[in-house]
């Protein structure tokens, strides 16, 4: 039992460290799929309501009526 746990390519800490890497990605992988829900709830909104995809277009894109006047104020990175 000692030669498999001290001299094998596969041993106790490397168990050790594989199951600590695949709880990390479970949690990535977790993180990642409620970032991806939110995304489609923003994406579905956009597509239906015509009053998110204007704001999005003037925010984004800094569109404007033809009778407005748009001024763009951006933060200084201090």
């Amino acid at each position: 039992m000692a030669w498999v746990t001290l001299f094998n390519d596969i041993d106790l800490l490397y168990i050790v460290e594989c199951r600590m890497e695949v709880a990390s990605l479970k949690n990535e992988v977790r993180a990642l799929e409620e970032k991806n829900e939110k995304t489609k709830l923003i994406l579905s909104d956009l597509t239906t309501n015509k009053n998110s995809m204007e704001r999005f277009a003037r925010e984004t894109y800094f569109m404007k009526k033809d009778n407005e006047v748009v001024y763009v104020f951006k933060e200084r990175a201090d």
